[in-house]
């Protein structure tokens, strides 16, 4: 009897105790956004707005706290204001240009969780990276390299390996500033763009933390999505380049289609020509399928890859001319040449631009190399670096309009 008064006096005690570390969500403060600039910034041009009085404010409790040397980096962390949001849904929703939906918090220092503690110390509520939308790294940062920023990010047990990585054409921290029109926190806004690149290829996919920290791990070139801001909106606008871990240069939306066109990773999108067959009219192709492959061979001791690109799609619109009802079989195929040098214009210049400028291998023909010619790939992997530049690139692309869309 002793025995079982006993065990239900223990399975009391364990159904009854509450969690030891148990918060309430209302104490959170739930970092949504992650903007790092380097500090202080190089003096560039500023847009006057509404906040530089506020930020005067602010900068002496950003100095504050203890530093190993000169601080050199700024870390914003954007806190949704939960009663704010929870009025502006009785309103109606939206971004209110006249009240902030946010708080952006900066700190300077060179050791990023001691930052993170130090802005515990400005509000009463608790740093929480467990939702974190974005972080947005600035143009400076990226060139000076990821190594140096990403180790808090790894090691902190609240942030997902998921996160997006970003970076921003000028400040990050003016990204995070931005207060969309369709949405209360420019973080969600952000993270919510590259749903669209099931709709156009002249988008990257969105590139988690995880994803980086593999390439960088492994000494990989890659791309990062590149963005631009103003006061209320943000662009998605290629891509950054990287180089190991260092960013190196941009790349436009359409060089950004052509690397997708050569990685066969390209979803949807247009092609657009200039037809002299129909009196220099613009001529678009909606583009529904693309398939690519790439074929490895050696050629006078040279790496060569012969890359293949099928695309089909429909004929979506035309410009400058009037075509109703007057369109043939030889003029289709007459565009379907045209469309067939555009795309090969564009891998060819974007591969050569690579190449040459940039010594940047995004294309993945380093792993093709490895894996399809090993024992050539044992003779040249110490010295890829100088071989990369000289290897032989041909590219083809075939394409067939299926549809001429409605024309009555």
């Amino acid at each position: 009897m002793k025995k079982l008064v006993l065990l239900l006096m223990i399975l009391s005690l364990l159904i009854t105790t509450a969690c030891w570390d148990m918060i309430d969500i209302e104490k959170r403060a739930y970092v949504l956004g992650v903007a790092i600039d380097l500090y202080p910034p190089n003096p560039k041009g500023r847009e006057g707005d509404k906040s530089e009085a506020r930020q005067e404010e602010e900068i002496p409790l950003e100095k504050t706290g203890l530093h190993n040397g000169r601080p050199e980096y700024a870390l914003t962390v954007q806190i949704p204001i939960l009663q704010k949001a929870q009025s502006s849904s009785f309103s109606g929703g939206g971004g209110d240009p006249e009240s902030d939906a946010t708080w952006q918090i900066t700190q300077i220092g060179n050791s990023f969780i001691s930052m993170n503690l130090e802005m515990a110390t400005r509000t009463n509520l608790i740093p929480y990276y467990e939702h974190l939308q974005a972080i947005i790294l600035s143009e400076d940062v990226a060139r000076a390299g990821l190594k140096n920023v990403i180790d808090f990010f790894v090691r902190d047990p609240e942030m997902g390996r998921r996160v997006n990585i970003y970076v921003s054409h000028g400040e990050a921290k003016k990204v995070l500033d931005v207060n969309p029109r369709t949405e209360d926190y420019s973080s969600i806004y952000l993270s919510q763009i590259h749903r669209n690149t099931r709709k156009t290829s002249r988008m990257v996919e969105k590139a988690g933390l995880n994803k980086m920290l593999n390439n960088i791990d492994l000494g990989l070139d890659f791309i990062l999505p590149a963005i631009q801001s103003t006061k209320d909106e943000i662009k998605s606008n290629g891509a950054a380049i990287f180089k190991k871990d260092k960013m190196v240069g941009w790349l436009d939306e359409l060089e950004l289609e052509a690397v997708k066109f050569i990685l066969n990773r390209y979803n949807k999108g247009l092609i657009t020509v200039t037809s002299s067959a129909m009196d220099n009219a613009i001529i678009a192709l909606d583009i529904g399928k693309s398939k690519t492959k790439i074929k490895t061979s050696i050629e006078n001791d040279l790496p060569r890859f012969d890359i293949d690109i099928e695309v089909s799609g429909s004929y979506a619109e035309n410009t400058r001319v009037y075509t109703q009802g007057d369109q043939d079989i030889d003029l289709h195929k007459t565009l379907e040449k045209d469309f067939e040098k555009e795309i090969v214009s564009l891998c060819e210049n974007t591969i050569k631009k690579m190449q040459e400028e940039y010594g940047v291998d995004i294309f993945e023909f380093k792993q093709l190399l490895r894996t399809r010619e090993p024992a050539y790939w044992k003779e040249v992997k110490n010295k890829w670096e100088d071989l990369y530049p000289k290897i032989i690139v041909k590219v083809k692309a075939r394409v067939k309009i299926d549809l001429i869309g409605l024309t009555s």
